[in-house]
């Protein structure tokens, strides 16, 4: 699911050997390059993320693998709480929310929420609502949404005393929201850290990594109703 663009406050991520690091990337290009080389050979990460943006308060929690990954959200907007859980399995997404998230949240027609909470709908890329569903669900998506881009920049951030250097660049979330995002690495230049800024609309986000290489066990849900049957 696309994240929220944000307003950043400062990041809490760990400690880094950032010494080592930069004496192999002395430019910032060079430091983006090494951090997401480190990733991609990874073969999977949990992330949870935070994010706040003009009356939306939104917590998601995430395990992802190269094929599979489950991402589950939480949230609260105008007042009404909801959840939704989405699975990716090979090229098929599976979606899972109350009716607060179907109906106010992800597009649904009231009439549809009503029937489907509570249910599971599947979703393949036919779908228009495949990509944005599906996005950070997987390792190799995950990655390409934080994956930050020109004009490059060195940031730094002091935890515990030390300074950790990351790079800052600016993304672009689907639609027009552009922002700067900071990638702060961990101790073997894998992802630890990520901030987002979207001043203009006072947005703040922050993402932690961590429990890479751990197995993620996901299976499609029986009995999933396609999502052209709930459109129809």
């Amino acid at each position: 699911m696309v994240r929220v663009a944000v307003l950043i406050s400062v990041l809490a991520v760990a400690a880094v050997a950032v010494a080592v690091a930069l004496a192999a990337t002395r430019s910032p290009r060079a430091l983006r390059a090494a951090i997401f080389a480190s990733a991609r050979k990874q073969h999977s990460a949990h992330y949870v993320e935070h994010g706040v943006a003009q009356g939306l308060h939104q917590t998601m929690v995430a395990d992802v693998a190269a094929t599979r990954g489950i991402q589950r959200v939480s949230f609260t907007l105008g007042g009404k709480k909801g959840q939704f859980t989405v699975r990716v399995v090979g090229r098929t997404a599976y979606l899972l929310g109350n009716t607060v998230a179907l109906d106010s949240f992800l597009g649904f027609t009231a009439a549809q929420a009503a029937q489907y909470h509570g249910r599971w709908i599947s979703v393949t890329p036919s779908s228009q609502m495949y990509k944005a569903l599906a996005a950070s669900v997987t390792l190799p998506s995950f990655l390409h949404d934080i994956y930050p881009s020109a004009p490059l920049a060195f940031v730094t951030a002091k935890i515990g005393g030390r300074k950790v250097t990351g790079v800052r660049g600016t993304t672009r979330e689907p639609g027009v929201v552009r922002f700067v995002e900071a990638v702060y690495p961990d101790s073997k230049l894998r992802p630890f850290g990520v901030a987002d800024i979207e001043s203009s609309k006072a947005f703040i986000d922050e993402i932690r990594i961590s429990r890479w290489n751990e197995p993620v066990h996901v299976q499609a849900p029986a009995n999933a109703v396609p999502i052209a049957t709930v459109q129809a």
